[in-house]
Parts: C-alpha cells; sequence; structure tokens
C-alpha cells in the first residue's frame, strides 16, 4: 500500500467516525427525554412570517391551531396584499374562530433581510413575553410547544431550538433534501450541540422577549442573511444558553425539483463559509461518497473499491437508520441509491460557495458577507453600459424631439406672423 493509499484511507477512516460520531449525537439527542415533570407553560406568541404558498401550507398552519398548550397568541405575517397565503390563513381563522390570531399585512422599510422585515411588523402585536419564531414550513404535533417550552424555565436559557425530520419525499428535488436532512443536516445539528458548539436552524426558535432585547432586538439582525444562528451566537455571547430540544418537528417537502434543491444547499453552504469557516471546509472530508470516489479512481487498487463499496453501503445505512429514528418510517428502499448522488451533488456546490458570495432567496438578490452581513446584488458592469448607452440614445431622441417641435413651432408663428401683416406692410406691396 503506497502513500496515497494510506493517505485516502485516513480519510476515509475519518469520514466513517465523523459519520458515526454524527449518528450517535442525534440518537442520544432525540432519545433523552427532561426528567422533571413539566410545571413550565408561560403564555407564548408564535410568531409565522408566511410568502407565498409553500408545500401543505394549510395543514402546516393547521396544526399550530390545533397545539395543546394552555395559552397562546398566533401571528401571521405577510408582506403583499396580493399573496395568496392571506386566503390560506383568513380560512383557518374562520375554522378556529375561538383562537387569538391575528393576520397583519405589509411591512415596514426595516432591513434587508425580508424575513426580519415581516417579523418586525409582528412584533408591535404580541401580547405575550415568550416568543416562538417558526417558519411556514414545518408541521407538528400538538404537544410541540409544551415539550420545547419546558427549557425556558431555567432563566439562564435564551433560546431553545428543535431537531427536525423532512417527510413527504415524492420527486427527486424533495428526495435528495428529506435525505440530506435526515442524514448529513440532522446528525451535524446534534453534534455540534454534543461539542458545545453553537448551531441553530431558524425553523422553530423560542426565546424569552428579554433575551431578544439583551441583543438589540430585530434591528441587531436586519442585515444578515442567517439571522437564527446570529441571534444564537449573540445570545450565547451574552451569557445565555442555547438548548435542543429532543421533540421533532416535520419539515415537509414532497414535490421539489432538483434546482430548488441545489439553490436551497447553494445558500445554506454560503452561510456555513461565512458563519462557520473551519467546519465549511471540513465539509469535503466528511462527504463519504466523494472520498470513496477519490480514493477509487486515485489508487485504483482492490482495496480501494472496497473502501468506496463499504462507504457507499454506510451512507445509504445512516440516511435510512436517521430517517426512521427522526420520523419513525424508513425511507423507500428505491430511494436510498439517491443518498449517494446527493453527496456527489454536493462537491460543486461546495466548489461554488468557496467562491461565489451571490445568493437568491425569495426573489432578493444578494452578496452575502462576513457573517452573512448582506447587501443587494448590483447589476453587472456590462448590464450598467447597455444601461447607460440606451439612456444616451434616449437624450439624443428626446433633445432631436424638442429641436423638431421648435423649429415647427417657429414655423408656425412665422405664418402665423405673415398672415396676420397688415397688406400694406406686405413685401409684395409698395
Amino acid at each position: 500500500m503506497d502513500a496515497l493509499d494510506l493517505l485516502l484511507g485516513g480519510l476515509a477512516l475519518f469520514a466513517t467516525l465523523a459519520t458515526l460520531g454524527g449518528m450517535g449525537a442525534l440518537f442520544w439527542y432525540t432519545r433523552r427525554r427532561p426528567p422533571q415533570p413539566v410545571r413550565f407553560a408561560p403564555p407564548v406568541t408564535i410568531f409565522k412570517p408566511l410568502k407565498g404558498l409553500d408545500e401543505h401550507l394549510k395543514d402546516n398552519l393547521r396544526s399550530f391551531f390545533m397545539l395543546d398548550y394552555p395559552e397562546y397568541q398566533l401571528l401571521f405575517g405577510v408582506a403583499d396584499g396580493d399573496d395568496p397565503a392571506i386566503a390560506v390563513v383568513e380560512a383557518l381563522m374562520a375554522e378556529f374562530p375561538d383562537h387569538d390570531a391575528a393576520l397583519i399585512v405589509g411591512n415596514p422599510v426595516f432591513g434587508l433581510n425580508p424575513k426580519i422585515e415581516n417579523l418586525a411588523a409582528m412584533y408591535p402585536h404580541r401580547k405575550y413575553d415568550y416568543i416562538l419564531i417558526s417558519d411556514s414550513n414545518v408541521r407538528v404535533r400538538p404537544d410541540y410547544l409544551t415539550e420545547t417550552v419546558r427549557y425556558l424555565e431555567d432563566p439562564k436559557v435564551g433560546l431553545v431550538t428543535n431537531v427536525f425530520a423532512g417527510v413527504g419525499e415524492r420527486k427527486v428535488g424533495a428526495i435528495l433534501e428529506n435525505l440530506q436532512l435526515n442524514g448529513f443536516i440532522a446528525a451535524s445539528l446534534c453534534g455540534a450541540f454534543a461539542l458545545r458548539i453553537t448551531c441553530v436552524v431558524g425553523k422553530s426558535m423560542l426565546m424569552p422577549a428579554r433575551a431578544l432585547a439583551a441583543i438589540g432586538g430585530l434591528a441587531s439582525v436586519r442585515n444578515v442573511l442567517a439571522e437564527d444562528q446570529a441571534m444564537a451566537v449573540k445570545l450565547r455571547k451574552a451569557g445565555y444558553a442555547i438548548r435542543l430540544s429532543p421533540h421533532v418537528i416535520e419539515n415537509v417537502n414532497q414535490d421539489r425539483d432538483l434546482r430548488w434543491f441545489l439553490n436551497r444547499h447553494s445558500r445554506w453552504l454560503k452561510i456555513r463559509y461565512q458563519m462557520a469557516l473551519p467546519a465549511f471546509l471540513l465539509e469535503p472530508v466528511a462527504n463519504l461518497t466523494t472520498i470513496g470516489l477519490v480514493w477509487a479512481l486515485a489508487s485504483g487498487s482492490e482495496v480501494a473499491w472496497m473502501g468506496l463499496a463499504a462507504l457507499g453501503v454506510l451512507e445509504m445505512a445512516r440516511d435510512a437508520i436517521q430517517t426512521r429514528w427522526l420520523r419513525g418510517s424508513w425511507p423507500r428502499l428505491a430511494h436510498l441509491p439517491w443518498a449517494l448522488v446527493k453527496d456527489v451533488f454536493m462537491v460543486p456546490i461546495w466548489l461554488d460557495a468557496l467562491v461565489s458570495r451571490r445568493i437568491t432567496w425569495r426573489g432578493h438578490r444578494f452578496v452575502v458577507g462576513r457573517f452573512t452581513r448582506v447587501r443587494a446584488r448590483r447589476v453587472s458592469s456590462a448590464a450598467r453600459r447597455r444601461v447607460r448607452r440606451v439612456r444616451r440614445l434616449r437624450r439624443r431622441n428626446e433633445l432631436s424631439g424638442r429641436l423638431r417641435t421648435v423649429r415647427l413651432a417657429r414655423g408656425k408663428l412665422l405664418i402665423s406672423a405673415i398672415r396676420r401683416r397688415p397688406e400694406g406692410n406686405s413685401p409684395a406691396g409698395g
């Protein structure tokens, strides 16, 4: 066995240990339960920022009307008056007329992050001092709020987030997404908490209002793309603890296409590049299929090809087993080979994140900087040159039009003056 085999074999061993470690962390977090009975159940305001019709939006939002919790307020925020999500919310409010729920339409000019603008529009309407920010593409069980809020009984805790599982896959993009969420993402989230590394995904964030105020409120993250992770980092710096609830929420992905999957993880990788560079740089080394392919193609030895087969089996087993742990059901057997395809797709996306800072999110185009601070993406220099050229031509045409108008007006005035001139003064008279 030569040096190349030893190096790549070592990387394969590292990827295997990282995978098994992440699986262990996920198993521990999702199987543990707080020993104390539930005593702490303060009233909570739930913020649901909406834009467009997410998959199964009505069922997702209905699950929040059906929470088994003593007292809570639901606030739904929509930026545009013609957003189709408005009709869904109004139908649910009619279906549950006794619930404390309100729809807020229209956003203030608050910052570059459209989600934070949405939250800022809802924030003055909150009634309670404990707030939950929840994405529109998640569905929860009735005991979700009870199981999550209990951690805030400790006044040192400033934020509670949840483990989540991808469910409902039918098309290729959704299959890839849910395998990635239930495999690499879920293991990485739990692994980060096990290592006491700050890692929060904004699908579910429960916090006291005083903790948010302590870090400067929503204004402190209004120009940040990864507002969830930014809030968590600021809270930890302010002395608050972050907790991960083992209560699993469902992230619905059913008919997503491949382009959607690639765009989504391109954005997430660019966020990780700016927020956690060391972890970002290690991601390819933890990519089982990619390490196995590089080893087999570079070495060509029988050991390397056997290593590729073993790593591929481990990849599919990891995603299948963790899916079973998270949502209580196995993925379809026909979907498991897509786990290998998904790993290969992550390589060019990772390389793009290494060199590009441009993203498109919900119709907005941004350039992402350090700590995921964003600025509106500028148009290219070629496009600006074309715009300037068009403006110059337009000004020339407008100027030519004005000159023609002036000449025509002068001609009309001269003709009118000649016609009004007395006959005796006519040049022909005399």
